[in-house]
This record gives C-alpha cells, structure tokens and sequence, in this order.
C-alpha cells in the first residue's frame, strides 16, 4: 500500500533534492576545473556520492 505524502514531507524532499542537485553540480565543476588527478577523483567520488543520495530521495518520493 502506498502511503500518501503531506504537502510539508513533498516541500522537504525537494529541498533536498535540489540541494543534492546543486552539490552534484559543483563537485562536477571542480572536477572539471583541477589540475591534481588525485582532487579531481576526489571530487568525481563526492559527485557520484550526492547523485545516490538523490538517487534515494527520488526514489523514497516514488515509494510515498
């Protein structure tokens, strides 16, 4: 049985996904922009990190 969402739990998931979004983003520009390969995978890791916790959110939404 699918449980309905409240319209403050909606607000608050995509809060978080545009935050997610918006990390997801910047960890890529980073990426793109260093020069160290070593910061570089770091930062492609961290964007990969955000995109699952987005990937999460997405899905609990889809649940509720």
């Amino acid at each position: 049985m699918k449980k309905q969402l409240t319209s403050m739990e909606l607000e608050g998931f995509s809060k978080l996904l545009s935050t997610e979004a918006n990390t997801i983003q910047k960890y890529k520009s980073y990426a793109a922009s260093c020069q160290d390969p070593a910061l570089c995978e770091l930062c492609e890791d961290m964007a990969a990190k955000h995109k699952r916790h987005y990937d999460l959110i997405l899905n609990e939404i889809n649940k509720g």
